[in-house]
């Protein structure tokens, strides 16, 4: 089964596409789909389209995207939840089977604590997938990271209250 994680941001949203068969797990691609637009709307349209370019290509079973979490900056959470709304109606559009984490969820998932910097998560995010040290933004090794975490969620080995 294909998994895509989503990190969704106000002008950047994180993607990873991972391929889960048994209990092994492959990736495929990552990135960071970069929004820019005069309006608002223009962004929001971007969005959909960048997401749904991803999704043709790689038609996946499961999305998982990040929980929208306690932020300082009201305007900030406002710009990532109209963003969060895309995505999940494009995911529905699509019929694609969605779960969601938090962020503590995906740093659990991948390195064994919720607390682990970007630094720690790139690191064990590449021992995770068996590859190399990509050269991506955090947004995208954030968003392997969350599709790692729903496919363990999918095992029920990852919750809120319990690590794995």
């Amino acid at each position: 089964m294909v998994i895509i994680g989503l990190d969704p941001g106000t002008s950047r949203i994180g993607y990873g596409v991972i391929e889960k068969s048994g209990h092994n797990l492959k990736y495929l691609e990552c990135g960071v789909f970069e929004i820019e637009g005069a309006a608002k709307g223009e962004k929001l349209q971007e969005l959909e389209f960048s997401l749904n370019k991803i999704i043709g290509k790689y038609r996946p079973g499961l999305a998982t995207v990040e929980s929208l979490f306690f932020v300082k900056n009201k305007k900030t959470a406002i710009a990532v939840a109209e963003a969060r709304g895309v995505i999940l109606l494009s995911l529905s559009k699509k019929k694609i089977r969605t779960t969601e984490v938090t962020p503590k969820e995906a740093k659990l998932a991948v390195s064994g604590w919720g607390g682990s910097d970007k630094k720690a998560i790139k690191k064990a995010v590449c021992l995770v997938l068996r590859i190399k040290d990509i050269k991506v933004l955090d947004d995208a090794t954030d968003a392997l990271a969350i599709a790692i975490a729903g496919s363990l969620k999918e095992n029920n080995l990852v919750s809120r209250n319990r690590p794995l």
